[in-house]
């Protein structure tokens, strides 16, 4: 009896596991949907409020820019990875822009600068990849005033993409960083 038994107790055994096993990937499917719904509403919320209200949600986007480093760092070849942390980055950008001082103005712009380096590390193939050359320059031009820093992102962009339709326009740019008034005014009457 207790050979009989054995079988049976081990195929039992068997149905439970490979139940729970099914249970746990299609939970884990659940989980990566709610994810993924979570960061595009995260996303959503943040961006609306921002081009809706005209005004910036810190909290909501630093949740939004959280949850996509997280998700591009969990799921790094699911489709949705890269266009959603290289929104984080620009909602860094956001976020630094507006802050109240100089501190954090500097953590937030380290911040977008870390999501660009790690965009263009995990998707070198992607169309944004170049563009990520021209966000870390505004951020060194437009929000640090570090012209010498902005100048070196353009060029990178100018070099690398030549052909690129913002190639031209960068290099005209370019001639007018860190001038005043006057001297931008100078060259553009000799254009």
């Amino acid at each position: 009896m207790k050979r009989a038994s054995f079988p049976f107790i081990l195929m039992a055994l068997c149905v439970v596991f490979g139940g729970c096993h099914n249970q746990q990937g299609g939970n884990s499917k659940h989980k990566f949907a709610k994810k993924q719904k979570d960061i595009l509403e995260l996303y959503n919320m943040a961006d609306s409020i921002y081009y809706k209200e005209k005004r910036i949600d810190t909290t909501a986007f630093l949740r939004f820019i959280d949850k996509a480093t997280e998700f591009a760092k969990d799921y790094p070849k699911d489709e949705l990875s890269p266009d959603m942390l290289y929104r984080a980055g620009i909602g860094a950008m956001i976020i630094a822009k507006s802050a109240e001082n100089q501190a954090q103005r500097a953590t937030y712009c380290k911040k977008a600068i870390a999501i660009f380096d790690q965009f263009q590390e995990a998707y070198p193939n992607h169309k944004n990849y170049k563009y990520c050359y021209y966000q870390r320059g505004i951020i060194y031009d437009d929000i640090l005033g570090d012209v010498n820093s902005a100048e070196d992102q353009y060029r990178d962009f100018v070099n690398r993409y030549p052909d690129d339709p913002l190639a031209p326009q960068l290099e005209e740019y370019i001639k007018m960083l860190g001038k005043s008034d006057k001297e931008i005014g100078e060259i553009l009457q000799l254009q």
